[in-house]
């Protein structure tokens, strides 16, 4: 039996530098699991690239000269569906924080190995955080403190929405936060195509779009007696 071949990420690529550009688009495409579809120097170049193109992944820098990368995230995700990986030569941890908040699904330092952005283009691509333990407790803790309390009345109503296999699957991904979705999957015994679609329940029910709002609304709203 043949093997089925996937079709290659695509991915649009943001600096404002035109020799980084080069080089990452050359370096990208020696693995064949991507495609670069575009490559911008700018907001308005990389908005009417992504309308055209429709990336997979967006791979940018923060520091875009007289732009400000965390400011073209959002309208990033105003005009497209694709997920954003910041690759950046800045180290500010609170700046790579601000960027996940602000709708990045990970960052990668330039001087980190090829291989470590390849496999965070991946598995970004489908559907995980790129975040250390130690990131995720700081965006956590900032999200937490950058939004008041909200009545819990709504929030219990959302709960007891849950099915018993979704108030289950719920319980697995917030104890295992550190986890790929394959091993949770692995521990609950399903598929992860079956986790994703009782993941994307649990999103709409819930009010949220990703495991990091997830785990935010459990810490303000979710014990184990409230499901």
């Amino acid at each position: 039996m043949s093997k089925v071949t996937k079709d290659p990420i695509k991915v649009q690529l943001i600096d404002c530098q035109r020799i980084a550009l080069a080089g990452l688009k050359l370096l990208i495409e020696t693995d064949s699991r991507f495609m670069v579809s575009g490559f911008a120097l700018d907001r308005d170049e990389a908005l009417q690239q992504i309308r055209q193109q429709a990336p997979d992944v967006i791979v940018m820098e923060l520091d875009m000269g007289q732009d400000n990368g965390l400011y073209l995230i959002p309208l990033l995700h105003a005009e497209c569906k694709a997920k954003i990986v910041v690759l950046t030569g800045n180290k500010d941890l609170v700046l790579h924080d601000q960027a996940v908040i602000t709708g990045a699904r990970g960052v990668v330092l330039k001087d980190e190995l090829p291989k470590t952005l390849f496999n965070a283009i991946e598995k970004i691509h489908e559907g995980e955080l790129w975040l250390n333990r130690s990131a995720t407790a700081r965006i956590l803790l900032e999200v937490a403190r950058a939004h008041a309390p909200k009545e819990s009345g709504p929030e219990e109503k959302k709960l007891a929405s849950l099915t018993k296999k979704e108030e289950k699957v719920l319980q697995a991904v917030v104890a295992s936060s550190g986890k790929q979705l394959k091993v949770v999957a692995d521990d609950l015994c399903i598929s992860q195509h079956t986790l994703r679609n009782h993941l994307a329940a649990i999103y709409e029910k819930l009010g949220v779009t990703s495991r990091l709002e997830l785990y935010v609304f459990c810490n303000k709203h979710w014990t184990a007696e409230a499901v």
